[in-house]
């Protein structure tokens, strides 16, 4: 999706994009060598990662879906407005309309054990009221609301404390976006 909409987005980065990239800086409170597994109640124990591996060969090149995405809130926002614009970003079609209305199907509602909390998941992300979206590492976060034919992303590299929902960084801008359509 990246490419046909000319994001510079990467799942997986290519070698010589490596000094584009800013470092993973760990939350403040979180000693250098501390790793984050989880929590007991996951069961067994997540590779325990910490903010450092981010910053390394290896992971930029794993390509990890889940946590190996190199973008901008730029590329975030053109490659997730797909939704929000009924499949068809710059000229381009990528999805149909029911297609993006498949993304807002529930496929998951419970207990996520990994976050702990009560959940609904649609078609690669969670289902939050009105709104489908995700949260990286640290405090990203990417929201579509298909209705309001919104996308906003919010991107750093400066992590809070790790396993806290509480980072409001994101949502401020979130919030922004919303009262700016109701000016």
């Amino acid at each position: 999706m990246a490419g046909p909409l000319g994001a510079d987005f990467h799942i997986g980065l290519p070698a010589e994009h490596d000094h584009r990239v800013a470092a993973v800086i760990a939350p403040p409170s979180t000693p250098a060598d501390s790793r984050f597994a989880g929590t007991a109640a996951m069961g067994p124990p997540n590779p325990a990662v910490q903010a450092s591996d981010g910053n390394t060969v290896a992971w930029r090149r794993a390509g990890i879906p889940s946590a190996g995405g190199y973008g901008n809130a730029r590329s975030v926002g053109a490659v997730q407005s797909v939704l929000a614009c009924g499949g068809t970003v710059r000229g381009v079609r990528l999805l149909s309309e029911a297609g993006c209305e498949r993304a807002r199907e529930e496929q998951y509602r419970g207990h996520d054990q990994v976050l702990g909390a009560s959940m609904r998941y649609g078609m690669g992300y969670g289902i939050f009221g009105g709104y489908l979206g995700w949260g990286g590492w640290g405090g990203s976060l990417m929201m579509v609301d298909i209705d309001a034919r919104l996308t906003v992303s919010y991107v750093m590299n400066q992590m809070l404390d790790h396993g806290s929902l509480a980072d409001d960084r994101a949502f401020e801008i979130v919030m922004a976006a919303y009262d700016g359509l109701t000016v």
